[in-house]
Formats: C-alpha cells, structure tokens, sequence
C-alpha cells in the first residue's frame, strides 16, 4: 500500500538514485557504506511506496525499470539541491540566475575592466544584471554597508576599516601634452613640469586621486599649477589636446588616450607614485557565492591586463 507523500524520506531517494546507477544491491550498498540487507530493505520500501519492481534480474545483472529511470532523474537535481542547502549555500551558476550585481568604479575600470567582464558574462551566456556606478569615494562605504553596490573597484587608499579590499593592478603615472606642445622642443624637466598648467581629476570632488601625486611633487619642491578639475578621466584627453595644458594620468590610460587624439605621453622626470587598483567589498557579501564568482572573474580579468 503506498504512503502519503508526507511520509516520503529523503534518505530512501538516494537509494533509489544508486540502485538505478549501479543496477546492484551489493555496489549500492558499498557507496553508501551500508549493509546489503540494509540496502534490499531499502529496495522492498521502494517498491512498496512506488508500486514498482524498481530493479528486475536480466540474466546475470538488475536492470532498473523505466518507471524507475524517470524517478530517480527527477529525483538526482533534487537531492543535489538539498545537499547544497544543508551546506548552508544555495548553488550558483552565472547562466540561471537573474540576479542584479552593481560595481562602482572609475573611468579606468569601465576603460579596461568593465568591457572584458561584460565579454564573459556574453561567453557564460549569463543572465546577471550589471550595473556600474560612478566612482563615489565618500559614499561606498555606506552603499556597500546598505546593500547599494556590491563590488567597488578603483584607485581608494587606505581602504574602510568595515570593507574587504585586494590590489588588482599597479600602473605607472605619466605625463599627456598636445602633439607639438612648445614644453617638448626642450628636455623635460621637473622644473618644465612645474610651469605648466595642469588638468587634474577628482571623482566627486574627494581628491583622492590627485592627493598623493601633490604630496609627492611636495617632497620635490614642486607644485602643481591647476587651471581644471574634472570629475572623471573621460574629457581630459580633449582639453589636452586643445590646449597648452598637461595631464597626469595612468600609463594604460594614455596611451589608450593617444589613439584617440593628437598626444604625447612622456614620462614625468621623477618618481610618482604608483595608480594601484584594488577593489573593495563588505563583509555581508563576503560568502555571496555571486560575488564570490564576480571577485574570481574581476581578479582574472586584471591578471590578464598585466600581459
């Protein structure tokens, strides 16, 4: 007499997934690390709750029946599911869920990072949302602690004490001039480099990025004369190359610069410190297995950034 389905354990299920794997009372019994009389009592219950052989003597092997084939694939995702859930974590794979992933970075992140990652998500044929969000140092702290923005990756030293950060990349500081700029008939000095007028970016007005490169030129006996402030890389280029004015920027960013507009990228005639990329996260999503994939992918994609 069949049971309700209330009564039906899930321990029988997994027998009943082996013995239509193995087609064998003894093999299922050595999985599962049982005994064979444990395992044919299984098979009896089995039979009894489906009102089915479950397995039938073909010659000198059982075979299972089809009814019993048909269960035990429904049955298998489930298990696996179950599995997962008493682990505590639900299974992740970038191509089912539809879930929505925010970054936040600078202009350097969507320049070289964000168009690779967005490549991957197309190859996994992902079904992940992505938003990006302009780099706000002031604010990733409280968005990330809010839930707001999931990854934030950028140039942010030191990092919050409540966030996680990782270096992903270091890249050299130089110097952008128009083609022809009148400060190239010269060698280029520090002295030179002091007298021109200067374009420097500041994301949100925090002046993170152009503090450490004044504290440096400090050191030097040099100043910067800053004519323009811009929010982001995107427009420097243009104001460079129209004008007398000079630019400190990111080497990669440069000479991605220089194909676009008329550019010369010369090297500042003393040390800068180094534009270090890291990227930063909250100890909530620490565990996330989405953001767990988003950070693998973000640290291979800089790894191939440094080839």
């Amino acid at each position: 007499m069949k049971k309700s389905d209330a009564d039906l354990d899930l321990n029988l299920l997994r027998y009943l997934v082996l013995l239509v794997e193995e087609g064998s009372v003894s093999r299922t019994a050595e999985r599962l690390g049982v005994s064979q009389p444990a395992v044919s009592a299984a098979l009896r219950r089995l039979r009894d709750r489906f009102d089915d052989p479950i397995v039938v003597r073909s010659g000198q092997a059982m075979k299972p029946t089809p009814h019993a084939v048909e269960l035990a694939k429904q049955v298998e995702p489930l298990l696996r599911a179950v599995q997962q859930l008493a682990r505590g974590k639900s299974p992740f794979s970038p191509n089912r869920t539809t879930r929505k992933l925010t970054l936040m970075g600078a202009d350097y992140v969507q320049f070289f990072i964000l168009p690779r990652l967005c490549s991957r998500l197309e190859e996994f044929g992902s079904k992940i949302q992505l938003e990006h969000r302009p780099a706000n140092p002031s604010k990733i702290e409280s968005w990330m602690e809010s839930g707001q923005v999931d990854l934030g990756i950028g140039y942010l030293l030191p990092a919050p004490p409540s966030l996680r950060s990782r270096l992903l990349l270091s890249d050299t500081q130089v110097c952008i001039l128009r083609k022809g700029h009148p400060a190239l008939r010269a060698p280029f000095t520090m002295e030179r480099y002091g007298e021109l007028l200067h374009v420097a970016v500041s994301p949100a007005g925090a002046g993170i990025y152009g503090r450490r490169i004044d504290e440096a030129l400090k050191t030097l006996g040099v100043r910067r004369q800053i004519v323009v402030t811009l929010p982001s890389f995107l427009a420097v280029p243009y104001v460079v190359a129209s004008t007398n004015y000079a630019a400190t920027v990111p080497l990669r960013l440069a000479r991605y610069f220089a194909d676009l507009v008329a550019l010369e990228v010369v090297e500042v005639p003393a040390p800068l410190p180094s534009f270090d990329i890291s990227m930063f996260w909250h100890e909530r999503v620490h565990h996330d297995l989405a953001n767990v994939w988003l950070r693998q992918e973000v640290v291979s994609l800089a790894d191939s950034l440094r080839t």
